[in-house]
């Protein structure tokens, strides 16, 4: 059984058998969701769900919300901060897997255990673990719970978050087998968001934070879950995925040996991270000197699963109503990159510019199954221009792909981007250094947040 090689890893798994460029790794994704958390506070579904849970009994606590004085329990805190790391769809992206776990784990880890006082050095190897798991969780679905409807994040993610917990609180082998079982019961988070623009997409997030919480305790407690859950007859990909597609080898092959956690891409853009390699497609026109009033139309070549996301319906997709449904927006998103020559936070500010919507009105796409795809997210487009011209441009791996990196120094100024909104450099600085030594720093790095 799957969910018995995983435990095994799971609760043999020590600070000391993990090399040490995963932990360095592992400190960069958590240092970009920090910061990305910080600029996210701000955003209406985070002070919504701010609202909501002070008049929840047991709200109140402890554990601080990242950039804010506010404090709460500390399962809430750790729900609240996830909803602000993936609420600007800024947070990283393991893309084989199509899933956006730091935006889960580092609340969960930076607030709820150390909460706990869970040792740092264990917080870290819990990270990493979950990374490992959800991962591959992922990569074995093949793309299938997309293409059924389910936000991957939200399917994956409760196991990474499970994993997670059970590292930090020590479970034996055979709880964390437990723990797996009933994590599937609260799998859970549908894409019907991308309908309205609706802020549904981030409470998935946050449910596998708190759901995580629970299942582990549940399972410390002798509460049992099924051991057949990833190949019995109703396991999870043949209930949230289509299984003839899915290989379940992907769960364990390699574990413990090729580390995941090192193929996950930062964003260099605040957007859904399918439309990356076509916002580097549309920034190259742009330095190529090209005027909108050269193009005659620029066809994009997108694959099956991004379609649903950034392309469908493509009549609405050209004027989006909200900054949100903007980050889901192909045509918007390339125009804005083509005048601008950059994607930032900025760029959701004014929805209405006359000429970004006349060059988005330009931009369609045709279905294409693309090379490298979901492994990269790359971007093929044609640009017809007035006089004839057909411009070619292939972006074979978007910027920011582990294939394609940001540098710690590009890490560091989208942090100081994102973050400097709240804290002054001084803290920034703080931060960085009690971040990049986390095990050893004396710093309780959740007080300083």
């Amino acid at each position: 059984m799957y969910s018995v090689e995983i435990s095994k890893f799971i609760s043999t798994l020590t600070y000391k058998s993990i090399p040490q460029e995963v932990i360095l790794r592992a400190k960069e994704l958590m240092l970009d969701c920090i910061g990305v958390g910080i600029a996210g506070n701000n955003e209406k579904s985070v002070q919504n769900a701010i609202k909501t849970i002070k008049k929840l009994p047991g709200g109140d606590g402890e554990c601080k919300i990242w950039g804010r004085n506010a404090k709460f329990a500390p399962n809430y805190a750790a729900m609240i901060n996830a909803i602000s790391s993936h609420a600007l769809d800024f947070d990283d992206t393991h893309t084989e897997a199509i899933v956006h776990a730091s935006a889960i784990l580092t609340p969960l880890c930076l607030s709820y255990m150390s909460y706990l006082k869970i040792p740092k050095c264990r917080i870290l190897t819990a990270f990493v673990a979950g990374w490992e798991v959800a991962a591959r969780l992922g990569i074995a679905s093949k793309g299938s719970f997309h293409k059924r409807g389910f936000h991957t994040t939200a399917i994956a993610g409760i196991f990474g978050a499970t994993t997670a917990m059970c590292v930090a609180l020590r479970l034996k082998q055979e709880e964390c087998i437990n723990a797996l079982g009933l994590a599937a019961s609260y799998a859970s988070g549908i894409n019907e968001f991308l309908s309205n623009g609706s802020n549904s997409k981030v409470i998935h997030v946050a449910n596998c934070v708190n759901n995580a919480i629970l299942a582990v305790n549940f399972a410390k407690n002798a509460m049992s879950g099924p051991v057949s859950i990833f190949e019995g007859r109703d396991n999870i990909f043949k209930t949230f995925g289509i299984e003839s597609e899915c290989d379940k080898s992907q769960l364990i092959r390699g574990l413990d040996k090729i580390w995941q956690i090192m193929q996950v891409s930062i964003k260099p853009y605040p957007s859904c991270h399918f439309a990356h390699g076509l916002i580097d497609c549309a920034i190259l026109l742009r330095k190529d000197g090209l005027k909108s009033d050269d193009i005659k139309s620029i066809k994009c070549y997108v694959d099956e699963v991004p379609i649903s996301f950034i392309c469908d319906p493509i009549e609405l997709k050209y004027t989006p109503k909200t900054a949100y449904e903007a980050k889901f927006s192909m045509p918007f998103l390339m125009a804005t990159a083509f005048f601008d020559g950059e994607l930032n936070l900025k760029s959701y500010e004014n929805l209405n510019r006359a000429e970004v919507v006349k060059l988005a009105k330009k931009i369609t796409y045709e279905k294409r199954k693309n090379e490298g795809f979901p492994k990269y997210f790359p971007g093929h487009i044609e640009a017809a221009l007035k006089d004839g011209k057909i411009i070619k441009k292939d972006v074979f791996i978007n910027r920011g792909n582990f294939d394609n990196p940001l540098s710690f120094d590009e890490i560091f100024a989208k942090f100081r981007q994102c973050a400097s909104i709240k804290f002054s450099e001084k803290k920034l600085l703080a931060i960085k250094e009690a971040v990049k030594n986390y095990e050893s720093s004396e710093v309780d790095l959740d007080k300083i947040l």
